[in-house]
């Protein structure tokens, strides 16, 4: 079936003088056959036909696959979407060689008169179909190598705008533009709406920063990847800074909650919302968020319950809810001395928040019995005191 691919002729004469000519099938039926031979310049003049109607369709194919890429290019790319363009492009195809085969049958008939159907089998030696066969392989690595450089210039492209972003003097107008043009005429990267971003919030284009998170974040659909973290807590930013802080959370819930997170990002992903709720005086969920998460987790999963309620607690301390965060972190202590070989690392930090938890409660004495228990230099204690760190906009590295 392969040698009818690496077959390139059009025409022969077989054994018992019949000329056939070949049409536009495939594989089967592939061959017109007139029970004559025809002179070389009787058949040149379909051949001459035939050939002119194949350097046509070399244009339409071209063509419709440029189309079809770009219609692919406007739309996320996944796996969806490239069968779909797969099948579209197959369709175009298929319509245009069904036209063509009937204007070549046409042809034919009005040239020569009726033909028979039958198979397209020239008798060629062992040499001559090698021969076929390397052309037709030479002619897939030259169409690869064509795809490769017509593709060179997105990695030009996308050097410039990285080396230009990390410069000393960025020209952040230049980079929109550039990753515009990018997305033009090849597939959109999640790295150029991040690029994009970062670009519109230096020069004050706020709106438009705001947007390419959104998109990107859209873009990068339910999977959850690690440069997720610095597009949500920019997004939670820039949100605040546009429409306030509860429309940021109401944003920001709407995103996480269409993406799948693993237990540990669950609680990196609560961590930052949290944070940014409690510096905006939005104390209402946190702690029930908190409540839900480790209400979710599988009955004998210690560790992440461990660690989720370690940041509670500390949570517990920014809200200035300290007798519950003493009653907390004095059952992650008891935990933990008890599993000593897990949890060892975990004490000193837990003790010595629990020694500040008491001293805002008034109770120096016992507080400084913590300290002490943490075998933290009393130098460097003052660090381990939780504190609500200031959110601003992150700057990615690229």
């Amino acid at each position: 079936m392969l040698e009818k691919l690496y077959n390139p002729l059009l025409y022969y004469v077989d054994k018992e003088g019949n000329s056939v000519f070949r049409n536009y099938c495939l594989f089967a039926k592939d061959g017109c056959l007139y029970r004559e031979t025809l002179s070389i310049e009787k058949a040149g003049i379909g051949l001459e036909y035939r050939l002119e109607q194949n350097r046509r369709l070399k244009i339409i194919y071209i063509v419709i696959s440029f189309i079809v890429y770009f219609v692919l290019i406007s739309h996320k790319i996944n796996f969806l979407n490239i069968i779909e363009c797969e099948f579209l492009w197959l369709f175009l195809v298929s319509i245009v060689r069904i036209f063509s085969a009937k204007k070549y049958s046409d042809y034919l008939i009005k040239t020569y008169g009726q033909y028979e159907l039958v198979e397209f089998e020239p008798v060629l030696t062992s040499e001559k179909k090698a021969n076929f066969a390397r052309d037709f392989k030479l002619k897939i690595a030259l169409f690869i190598i064509t795809i490769g450089l017509l593709f060179t210039p997105s990695l030009i492209l996308l050097g410039i705008i990285k080396h230009d972003i990390k410069s000393v003097n960025p020209h952040f107008k230049l980079d929109i533009v550039l990753s515009k043009l990018y997305t033009v005429f090849y597939p959109e990267r999640p790295e150029l709406y991040d690029i994009r971003a970062y670009a519109k919030y230096r020069i004050g284009d706020f709106e438009g920063s705001l947007k390419d998170y959104k998109t990107v974040l859209q873009y990068t659909g339910k999977n959850f990847k690690k440069a997720d973290f610095t597009r949500l807590a920019n997004l939670l930013y820039l949100e605040k800074k546009l429409y306030g802080s509860q429309e940021a959370i109401d944003v920001f819930n709407e995103f996480v909650t269409n993406k799948k997170l693993s237990v540990l990002q669950q609680s990196q992903v609560l961590w930052m919302k949290s944070i940014f709720s409690i510096s905006n005086n939005i104390y209402e969920v946190v702690i029930s968020d908190y409540d839900n998460l480790l209400a979710s987790l599988n009955k004998n999963d210690y560790k992440n319950e461990f660690y989720i309620s370690s940041d509670k607690a500390y949570m517990l301390y920014l809200m200035g809810y300290y007798e519950q965060a003493l009653k907390l972190y004095s059952e992650l202590i008891d935990f933990a001395e008890l599993n000593g070989k897990k949890y060892r690392k975990e004490l000193p930090r837990l003790y010595a928040e629990r020694g500040f938890t008491k001293r805002k409660m008034g109770d120096y004495l016992s507080s400084d019995g913590d300290f002490i228990q943490s075998k933290i230099d009393m130098y460097e204690i003052g660090k381990y005191e939780p504190v609500l760190s200031t959110q601003g906009f992150i700057e990615d590295k690229f």
